[in-house]
């Protein structure tokens, strides 16, 4: 990232994270991404002492292009940004105290729902880690009009979860994965699942 997000402004205005147009062309793509990323292919973010970045509570992180936005803000105090596993607007690696959140913009190519999207993610899952469990998900419901779908997962000796969300318009998808390792920080996790379940997107409907 070319900017430090260490809290340059006034607290009431968080600092934002940098931006970027690029775009995966398929779904799919970031689908098999954030799931082959926590469960498989990524080493803890914790270990990798040389790649971290500290991130102030209350930073907002953003996901999408400037016409399409969802707004992560980062809960509490210690988090670390992974700067190698993260690419400003289109995925962010965060960690603290044993716990891995990794949230990811997935454009979509057509209008989806969040069952649909579950069912994916699921087989992609298999597929990148076959040690690794998802749940069934149960649907859920955010500000301005959002919908998703979130449930439990497993892999790689954590758990946690996973969670889809989509805005109004269902032209793109955001997922979270949080996952945990045995005696990580209850805090931290309940932040974790806090910055999941709290995604915001400042232009969905009233």
């Amino acid at each position: 990232m070319d900017r430090a997000p260490e809290d340059r402004r006034p607290p009431e205005d968080p600092p934002h994270a940098g931006r970027s147009r690029a775009r995966p062309r398929l779904a799919v793509l970031g689908v098999l991404l954030v799931v082959a990323a926590p469960t498989a292919g990524w080493p803890l973010i914790d270990g990798v002492l040389g790649d971290r970045e500290r991130v102030a509570a209350g930073t907002v992180l953003e996901l999408g292009p400037d016409d399409e936005v969802a707004v992560l803000r980062v809960t509490g105090r210690g988090w670390a940004l992974s700067k190698s596993s993260s690419d400003p607007a289109m995925a962010y690696a965060l960690s603290r105290d044993g716990v891995d959140l990794a949230a990811r913009y997935v454009p979509l190519t057509g209008a989806a729902d969040p069952a649909a999207l579950w069912s994916g993610l699921r087989k992609v899952q298999s597929v990148a880690d076959s040690g690794s469990r998802l749940g069934a998900g149960r649907r859920i419901a955010g500000a301005r009009g959002a919908i998703g779908r979130s449930g439990s997962l497993t892999g790689g000796g954590r758990a946690g979860t996973a969670t889809v969300w989509l805005p109004p318009g269902r032209g793109y998808a955001v997922e979270i994965v949080v996952l945990a390792r045995p005696g990580a920080s209850p805090g931290a996790v309940a932040d974790a699942t806090a910055m999941a379940r709290g995604l915001t997107f400042p232009r969905g409907a009233s």
